[in-house]
């Protein structure tokens, strides 16, 4: 068969088949735009990184840690660094200067001491230009704009920091290597260490973030610089070395993550909108099976025959593979105002040809992928069927049905698996969402069979057909059921997991929890702070001892030898500064699950949070060695603990018991609940009598993660919703295979006096017990994965979402019965009497 043949039958096969066309392209679209969406999203923030690496690091190569850094980095042998710059992060409290008897106002700023010319790399736009050094000083500070709308200052006015007036010589529009603004507890405020050493805050007992950044003359250099830095024993062990090609690494590594799963939901899609198009073709053939014998007739072997067909669906998957590019790219547009403050200005990148491409061709080979199984049914198709329309394809044998079979699995392996860039990634979604959809299949086959053999006593005319029709031969009911009951596990899901998690840091909130925390109280302001906000109407006040500490040793092992060699991620649990406190009993949010609390005279005790105590390594018996300021101090674990943190209680991962710590300096931890509008009051008042106290408002920070968490689950639930897309369009498809065999049975209803809203309500009521056995499913289905990733992976407890689970199959089959009902209006238009002639 010569190619000019080839395209001959492919255009006369697709002429007349305008309604196959549109579904078979709005099937394959609506997954390569969610695809193209995806790749697009992720080319975007990759060429970001790429393009913005030395300024994500403002440096060369940088050294931070939790602690003071090592005293090795000051012996830098000559040469390897150009230039070095210090820095310290923390949060601390700002105020206006007073005016009059009332307190000044305040707020919880973001403090980043600076020593040296920040930075080397990016721009620090400032408002007025200039070099950041000199707009310093020892008495001036930079700030985020925000933060004058906060206090009522403007620019060149006073700002208080620990008691000590500096003046707002510039504002900060941009800063090179803060990514985590979106999460900050505070506006930035830049001092210099000049200006931080004429306040109490250069004692502060907060959670601090120490960090040198270098420069190096050649970049060859920088791999140098790394290679003595990781040879020193106390910088491998203590502190994380980054290079400006792996800038954030916490970054780089959440976003591969969310890109990863945001790819494999946008792929489910796809696969779904494959499934569609295997049915378009399915019935596509069924039609054309008088054709095929004709071809047959005039001399094409079963293979041409079949190349004419996959040449016709390939030109088809093509077609819809561009559309839903073209789709995929307008998404991106929306990806800005989706995500917000989540992703940095201008880092999404709406035309993405390689995106485009990648989904075009993803696209246009699942579709080939899904339409080879039904066209395979051609090749059986006898040239007797043109002198004798009731011959049959041969049947097929069992095996050569399990290795296409076979197949199709291992092909969508191997697409999986390139789109996730892991075979293991890919063989592990395969398998998942094979399990899946055999179960929803196995579901909704057994719930459908059910339904239908309880049809036949049924009273009711209407509802004994749709009943029956659930399990009617060539209904193709099964494939659109299963397809909506996948899409309804996708969106449900995520709805769930989003709004309990929601509902945890809103609603949720335990009614007892503290509303706001006060760090670094000094022993002896522990009473004035306690009268200030009782004087202001706080309650709940609740404070407990502080001592910082660094875990030196366990069991005689020091902490450098036991973090050698591991990961970043796993050195937390040993490298952090420690929070040590004592109680004389546990709270009651404490249970312990091992050993007893004090309850040997002879130890010094302490008891860990249990799994702190996993990712330590340890468990009962255990000796820790702590450095306390210097002293060394041994602790003996004598209990494990489980602890409720979602109570938002003072907790702590070590306890010890009174006296172990009475001479190692302390600070206080206070608690306390207060109303939102008397919160402002309470900290103006203690920035202006205890300026070294820190407020942090638990309020302002469960919102701030509410409503990044709500951004995060719209953007999940609107991949989602292309799946249930995907779902819907296959009921459309199925619908529109069967308008003439639709259109007869109506034509014999209004023969029987059945008017033509009667039929459309039959249709209604068919359609709606489709679309509420797939809710039904997908409901349980949804809800129990939901339940799995609170309780098993987020440790979460669980409150059964009763209205949306009851919700999902009301709404899945209102919106089943009107594409039912809409796909069959040509049916329902048909005149009795032409469809029982024809």
């Amino acid at each position: 068969m010569t190619l000019r043949l080839l395209l001959t039958l492919v255009r006369r096969e697709l002429r007349g088949s305008a309604a196959r066309v549109a579904f078979f392209v709005a099937c394959l679209s609506v997954g390569v735009a969610a695809v193209v969406a995806v790749a697009g999203l992720a080319d975007s923030l990759d060429r970001a990184l790429r393009l913005e690496a030395r300024p994500l690091l403002a440096a060369d190569v940088a050294v931070s840690a939790q602690r003071p850094l090592p005293e090795v980095l000051e012996q830098l042998p000559p040469g390897l660094a150009a230039e070095r710059v210090d820095l310290r992060l923390f949060s601390t409290m700002a105020s206006a200067p007073p005016a009059g008897e009332a307190p000044p106002r305040s707020a919880l700023v973001d403090l980043k001491v600076v020593d040296g010319p920040y930075p080397f790399y990016g721009a620090l736009e400032l408002e007025p230009p200039g070099p950041l050094a000199a707009a310093l000083g020892d008495d001036g500070v930079a700030v985020e704009p925000s933060l004058l709308g906060r206090l009522g200052l403007k620019s060149g006015d006073t700002l208080m920091l620990g008691g000590e007036p500096f003046q707002i010589r510039a504002l900060v529009r941009a800063e090179p290597d803060r990514v985590e603004a979106s999460l900050a507890p505070g506006p930035r405020v830049f001092v210099s260490e000049q200006g931080l050493a004429r306040t109490p805050l250069d004692t502060t007992a907060g959670r601090i973030t120490y960090k040198t950044l270098f420069r190096v003359e050649q970049e060859a250099q920088a791999a140098v610089l790394v290679r003595w830095l990781n040879e020193q024993p106390e910088v491998a062990a203590w502190t994380r070395v980054e290079t400006w090609s792996d800038a954030q690494p916490a970054l780089r590594q959440g976003l591969e993550q969310t890109e990863r799963f945001l790819g494999l939901v946008a792929l489910l899609s796809l696969i779904v909108g494959g499934a569609g198009v295997a049915q378009v073709i399915s019935a596509w053939l069924a039609r054309r099976m008088d054709t095929v014998a004709a071809l047959r007739c005039l001399g094409l072997t079963p293979n041409e025959v079949v190349a004419v067909y996959l040449a016709q669906t390939a030109a088809l998957g093509l077609l819809g593979s561009l559309v839903g590019a073209l789709a995929g790219t307008l998404c991106l547009l929306l990806v800005p105002g989706l995500l917000g403050d989540l992703l940095p200005p201008g880092a999404v990148v709406p035309w993405q040809p390689l995106a485009a491409l990648q989904g075009t061709a993803l696209g246009t080979g699942v579709a080939l992928l899904f339409a080879w199984l039904p066209l395979r049914e051609a090749r059986r198709v006898p040239p007797l069927r043109v002198l004798r329309r009731d011959v049959e394809p041969a049947t097929e044998p069992a095996l050569p049905r399990a290795l296409r079979g076979l197949t199709l699995i291992g092909g969508l392996g191997l697409v999986a698996g390139l789109w996730a860039g892991s075979a293991v990634v890919g063989a592990a979604f395969t398998a998942a969402v094979g399990g899946v959809v055999l179960a929803l299949a196995g579901s909704v086959a057994g719930l459908a069979g059910g339904l239908a053999a309880l049809g036949g006593r049924a009273r009711s005319w209407w509802l004994r057909h749709g009943l029956v029709s659930l399990a009617r031969p060539g209904a193709g009911a099964l494939q659109a059921m299963t397809a909506l009951g996948l899409g309804v596990v996708v969106v449900l899901c995520a709805a769930i997991v989003q709004d309990q998690l929601s509902a945890r840091l809103g609603a949720g909130f335990p009614p007892d929890a503290p509303g706001a925390f006060l760090l670094d109280v000094q022993p002896a302001q522990l009473d004035g702070v306690q009268a200030l906000l009782q004087a202001h109407g706080a309650g709940g006040v609740k404070q407990a001892p502080m001592v910082m500490g660094r875990l030196a040793a366990i069991n005689g092992e020091t902490t450098e030898a036991r973090v050698a060699g591991l990961p970043d991620r796993e050195r937390w649990a040993y490298t952090r500064e420690q929070r040590l406190s004592w109680v004389e009993a546990l709270p009651s949010d404490n249970t312990v699950v091992a050993g007893a609390f004090a309850s040997d005279p002879a130890l010094v005790e302490v008891s860990l949070e249990q799994r702190y105590a996993d990712r330590l390594g340890v468990g009962l018996g255990d000796r820790l060695t702590f450095d306390v300021m210097g002293v060394p101090v041994d602790l003996h674990v004598t209990s494990l603990r489980q602890v409720q943190w979602e109570s938002f209680q003072m907790n702590f991962f070590l306890l010890t018991e009174p006296g172990a710590l009475d001479a190692a300096p302390r600070s206080h931890l206070v608690t306390l609940q207060v109303d939102a509008h008397r919160e402002d009051a309470v900290r103006d008042a203690l920035a202006a009598d205890f300026p070294n106290v820190t407020l942090v408002s638990v309020r302002a920070l469960r919102d701030k993660a509410a409503g990044i968490l709500g951004r995060l689950g719209a953007a999940i639930q609107a991949l989602g919703a292309f799946t249930a897309a995907s779902g819907v369009l296959i009921l459309l498809a199925s619908v529109s295979a069967r308008t003439e065999a639709r259109a007869r049975q109506v034509a014999l209803l209004k023969t029987l006096g059945t008017t033509r809203a009667g039929a459309a309500a039959l249709l209604a009521v068919e359609y709606a017990l489709v679309g509420l056995v797939a809710g039904t499913v997908g409901a349980v289905a949804g809800g129990g994965l939901a339940w799995a990733l609170l309780t098993q992976l987020m440790t979460l407890p669980w409150q059964t979402p009763w209205l949306t689970l009851a919700l999902a199959p009301l709404l899945t089959a209102l919106g089943a019965a009107a594409a039912g009902v809409a796909g069959n209006t040509r049916a329902l238009a048909v005149r009795p009497g032409a469809a029982l002639r024809s």
